[in-house]
């Protein structure tokens, strides 16, 4: 083994797929049937519960399963969202999600989220982190990056009138190709980056927490690819400011992960989950037109999911 890679192991998991191998299997994205659409409109007229023995329960134990052990992501297509309206949608979603595993509250108190240009999320505070469409919020490209939770899905309502393609990628790959191609800037990513606490997650005495960016501890691996909470925490008076290593391995990070990316097509009732310790995902800048893309957002606590870091925010919420 070259010398300068012994303390950084390959990533073994199988979520470390490249766009190679997705092309000669379609287990990744689902069509809906009939019998499991004719399930969904049930259940958003108020019908709760997924039959064990049903076509729907099957595939969200089979999405389950991928999250858990198999891609770590899947697309679902079809989800009858115009029949459905609004609250039948978000009834239906979180349903769903339900089944994955317990959905946690998001800014504003709820826990299904609306991801809309410029709409402050209800219950939370003006303030011009909400007016600039701040994150989530805006229309701009946004890097590779995870959420903190353990999965988080998304249904599509309405797209944006042009771009906002979706790219996904394994973080496990991208560490294998770093590995083998930049070996330094991966060793920078696998030491503690500082990253914000936000809600719903406890502060444990100071508003950060400090967590390697990339790390395989004990044959597990780890991507706590938080670049919108490394930015927040770099707004704190007293977080060191990144070194010009740290931005140059976050930005070949990126880079890395364009490369090994695939693109997604987001069209109305098309529904994605995404384990965000091993999957990356990422937006190109969009323009919208009224009504505007609205997409429905969930973050999703498994318990016995994946070991973290001592010093991860599920633990911090564990503990708190």
């Amino acid at each position: 083994m070259n010398a300068t890679v012994q303390d950084l192991p390959p990533a073994v998991d199988p979520a470390g797929w490249t766009p190679g191998n997705l092309a000669s299997s379609s287990d990744w994205v689902h069509a809906l049937s009939e019998a499991e659409t004719g399930k969904l409109l049930a259940l958003g007229e108020g019908d709760s519960r997924l039959a064990g023995d049903g076509a729907l329960y099957k595939l969200m134990e089979a999405t389950a399963a991928a999250l858990r052990s198999g891609t770590g992501f899947r697309i679902i297509r079809g989800v009858p969202v115009e029949r459905l309206g609004a609250e039948g949608s978000e009834r239906v979603f979180l349903a769903l999600g339900r089944h994955i595993g317990t959905p946690m509250v998001q800014p504003g108190g709820v826990r299904v989220g609306h991801v809309r240009v410029g709409r402050r999320p209800a219950g939370t505070r003006p303030g011009a982190r909400w007016r600039k469409g701040y994150g989530f919020l805006g229309a701009r490209q946004m890097p590779f990056h995870a959420d903190l939770e353990d999965a988080i899905g998304f249904l599509c309502i309405r797209p944006a009138a042009e771009g906002g393609l979706r790219r996904i990628a394994s973080a496990v790959t991208v560490w294998n190709v770093m590995r083998e191609e930049c070996p330094d800037l991966l060793r920078t990513l696998t030491r503690p980056f500082h990253m914000a606490l936000t809600f719903p997650h406890p502060e444990h005495g100071c508003r950060w927490t400090r967590l390697p960016f990339l790390s395989v501890r004990d044959g597990t691996f780890n991507a706590c690819a938080y670049r919108l909470h490394i930015r927040q925490a770099q707004r704190m008076p007293d977080v060191p400011k990144l070194s010009a290593g740290q931005d140059e391995a976050l930005e070949a990070f990126n880079d890395i992960a364009d490369r090994v990316s695939i693109p997604v097509e987001l069209g109305p009732g098309d529904l994605e989950y995404f384990n965000n310790h091993v999957i990356l995902h990422s937006r190109t800048r969009f323009r919208d037109e009224q009504p505007g893309r609205h997409l429905l957002r969930i973050w999703l606590s498994i318990p016995g999911f994946r070991t973290v870091h001592e010093e991860h925010p599920i633990n911090l919420r564990t503990a708190g």
